[in-house]
Order: structure tokens, then sequence, then C-alpha cells
């Protein structure tokens, strides 16, 4: 059994949760965090956090760059930008991703702004697929 907390610029998602496993998207690849889990520092990828609490609850949130720390039996998600399933507002989410195609579609000039939209594409993507989780239907 640990604690997850998750914490963004904008202040804290998840203070305390206590969980005895947790799904984690790194650039590595995912890594499934269960108790004893060997100290780790590791860099986020865009994805969603799935934390399974004491009576098997999933809790899930999704994450973009950033860090995650385990050490002893403690988990912490420094992520820039943050939010659990139930705060995903599916038409905005939609709607950001029609526009990031959209722009995708055009002629970009620069790989910072091909590489903007793409990271904008891959939020809203992960976003929607966040929403599903609970249960919205296509």
């Amino acid at each position: 059994m640990f604690k997850l907390d998750i914490l963004t610029p904008n202040g804290v998602v998840v203070k305390g949760l206590t969980c005895k496993e947790i799904l984690v998207p790194t650039v590595r690849g995912e890594i499934d965090i269960l108790e004893g889990h060997t100290h780790v520092l590791t860099k986020l990828s865009t994805g969603i956090v799935t934390a399974k609490d004491l009576e098997g609850k999933d809790w899930c949130f999704s994450v973009t760059h950033g860090t995650c720390k385990v050490l002893g039996d403690s988990v912490s998600i420094l992520s820039m930008t943050s939010e659990s399933a139930e705060k995903i507002d599916l038409d905005r989410a939609k709607d950001a991703l029609d526009k990031a195609e959209k722009k995708l579609a055009e002629a970009i000039e620069s790989d910072s702004e091909l590489e903007k939209f793409r990271r904008k594409k891959a939020r809203a993507e992960m976003r929607i697929k966040l929403a599903y989780t609970r249960g919205d239907s296509y």
C-alpha cells in the first residue's frame, strides 16, 4: 500500500490517495507500480495514470510531460497538466482534437509549430479516451 500525489503548476489534482497499484505512462513505456517497487525517477509521457485503491476501484487521471518519483511508500507525479476522468469536458476535447487535426493538415512552416499541434492532438485524444473510461458513449 502506498500514497499517490499528482501535482501541477495549477494545483493539487489528488493528494494522499491510498493505492495498491498504479499504471504510469513514461517516455520508456508504461510502468506498473506495486507495493515494494524499487525507487524510480522517470519522465512522464502524455497518457493516463490508472490508480487502483484498496477496494479495487480504478481512479484515472490525465497527465502530460513531467516526472514520476517512486520513493518508499509514496508516488509523486509532477505534471504540466492533469485532471481526473470526472472533470473531462468531452465536447471540448473533441473540438480541440478537430482544431489540432485541421492545423496539422495545413502547411505548417516550422518544426516548433508542427510539434505544438502534435502535442495538442495527443492531449485531446488522451482526454477523449479518459472520458470514455468513465462510461461516456461514442
